[in-house]
C-alpha cells in the first residue's frame, strides 16, 4: 500500500485558482505595498530569494537591490521597488518585508538623480572633517541615490 500526501497548494492548483501569499513591504516612512501577491523576489544577502505560497518559514537580512513580485498570478502586473537594506520574515502564507528605505521604480526620477548625485558628492568632499553628522547624512543620501539609480537602470529586467 502506498500513502500519498498532497499539500494545500496541490489542491489549489487542481481547482484552477491562483495561489497567493499575503505580502507587506514596509519602511520607516510608509507602507509601500500590502496585499496579495503570486510571488515575490527579494535581494537576500546570499543571493536573490524567490518566495511562493507554502515557502519554508525563515528570516534573513536583505541587501540593497530591487524587490519585485507578481500580483494576480504568474502573468499578472509587476510590483517593483528599489530597496536599501532591511529584513524579510516568512511565516506560512505571510511575507513581511521591513526595508530601511524603499521606493517604487516608477516613482524614481532619473533626471533628478543625475542632478542630485554630483551635488551630494561635491558637498561630501567639502564637508568639514570633524562634522561627522554631515558626512554621515550625505554619505547615506548618496548611497540611497545610487541604489535608486541602479534599480531604475535595470527596470526593463523586471517587466
Amino acid at each position: 500500500m502506498r500513502l500519498v500526501i498532497y499539500s494545500a497548494s496541490y489542491f489549489t492548483l487542481v481547482k484552477g485558482s491562483v495561489m497567493s501569499i499575503e505580502c507587506s513591504v514596509v519602511s520607516k516612512s510608509r507602507v509601500l505595498y500590502s496585499g496579495e501577491v503570486y510571488s515575490i523576489v527579494l535581494p537576500g544577502i546570499e543571493g536573490d530569494i524567490g518566495i511562493l505560497e507554502n515557502h519554508e518559514p525563515f528570516m534573513t537580512y536583505l541587501k540593497d537591490g530591487v524587490i519585485w513580485g507578481r500580483v494576480d498570478g504568474p502573468d499578472g502586473p509587476i510590483l517593483s521597488a528599489a530597496n536599501m537594506g532591511g529584513y524579510v520574515q516568512v511565516i506560512g502564507r505571510r511575507v513581511l518585508v521591513l526595508c530601511d528605505k524603499t521606493r517604487y521604480l516608477n516613482e524614481i526620477d532619473l533626471d533628478l538623480l543625475h542632478h542630485d548625485i554630483p551635488l551630494i558628492e561635491e558637498r561630501l568632499k567639502t564637508a568639514k572633517e570633524n562634522d561627522f553628522v554631515a558626512q554621515s547624512y550625505l554619505s547615506r543620501k548618496l548611497h540611497w541615490c545610487n541604489v535608486q539609480l541602479a534599480g531604475k537602470l535595470k527596470e526593463d529586467k523586471y517587466r
